[in-house]
C-alpha cells in the first residue's frame, strides 16, 4: 500500500510545519482529523481542501460537511466544479504529479490556511498507525486570540495599559468585566457631596460681595455729612 508523505505548514508561519504520512487508500477526512491534531486545534469549524497548481491557485474543492456542498450563485456564475465530501474522497484521486499540492482552509472566518506539499512517496512501517505525525517543527500559534489578565482591584487607567502591553491571557470579554465596575466608582453620595461644596462656594462669593458693597456705601453716606 502506497503512502504519501506530505509537508503541512501555515500559510503566514513557514517556520511551523508538520511532515504526515498518510496512506492513498486513506480520505481527506482523516487528513483532516490528524492536521487538527497535530496542531492542537478544536475541530469545531468547517474546514476544506482545494487541489493546487505549482502557484497555491485554488481548484477542486473537497468540503467537510455535508451541508457545505451547494453552490452559492457566484459559484455557478463562474462555473465552479460540484464539491467533493472528504469523508468519501480517497487522497489518491486526487495526486496527479510527484509533488502534488493542496491547499486547506480551516474556520472561514478567521482563514486558518495551511499548505500542503507532497513530499515523497513513503515505505509503509507495520509500526505506525495511519495517518501519522512523523516530523513535528515550531510550536503551533493558539486557535483563539486572547487578551490580558486584570485583577479586579488595578484601576481602569491600568487594566488599559496592561491590556495594551499584552503580559498575560484571558478570553476577550473578562476584560470589560473589569471596567464596568470601575466606570460605576463614582456613587450618588459623593456627586451630591461635591455639589454641596460648589454651592457653599456659590454662597460665600456672594456673601463676601454683598458685604463689601454694604461696606462703601456707609463711607460714602459720612463723606457728605
Amino acid at each position: 500500500m502506497a503512502v504519501y508523505r506530505f509537508k503541512i505548514c501555515l500559510e503566514d508561519h513557514e517556520d511551523v510545519f508538520r511532515d504526515i504520512d498518510i496512506k492513498a487508500s486513506q480520505t481527506f477526512n482523516d487528513l483532516h482529523d490528524l492536521i487538527q491534531t497535530a496542531y492542537k486545534f478544536d475541530g469545531k469549524h468547517s474546514a476544506s481542501f482545494f487541489v493546487s497548481d505549482d502557484y497555491w491557485r485554488k481548484g477542486q474543492e473537497i468540503t467537510l460537511r455535508e451541508e457545505d456542498l451547494p453552490l452559492d450563485e457566484e459559484e455557478i456564475r463562474k462555473k465552479v466544479d460540484p464539491k467533493k465530501l472528504m469523508s468519501e474522497t480517497k487522497i489518491v484521486k486526487y495526486i496527479e504529479q510527484p509533488h502534488q499540492r493542496f491547499v486547506y482552509v480551516f474556520d472561514p472566518i478567521v482563514q486558518w490556511t495551511f499548505l500542503i506539499e507532497m513530499m515523497k512517496i513513503a515505505e509503509e512501517n507495520s509500526k505506525l498507525k495511519y495517518p501519522s505525525v512523523v516530523k513535528s517543527i515550531g510550536v503551533a500559534p493558539k486557535q483563539y486570540k486572547t487578551v490580558p489578565v486584570i485583577k479586579e482591584e488595578t484601576n481602569s487607567e491600568s487594566l488599559l495599559m496592561t491590556a495594551l502591553a499584552g503580559e498575560t491571557d484571558v478570553e476577550d470579554e473578562e476584560i470589560y468585566k473589569t471596567i464596568e465596575p470601575a466606570i460605576e466608582a463614582i456613587e450618588e453620595d459623593d456627586i451630591n457631596s461635591l455639589e454641596g461644596e460648589e454651592g457653599e462656594e456659590d454662597d460665600l462669593a456672594e456673601s463676601e460681595d454683598g458685604h463689601e458693597e454694604d461696606s462703601f456705601t456707609s463711607e460714602h453716606e459720612e463723606e457728605e455729612h
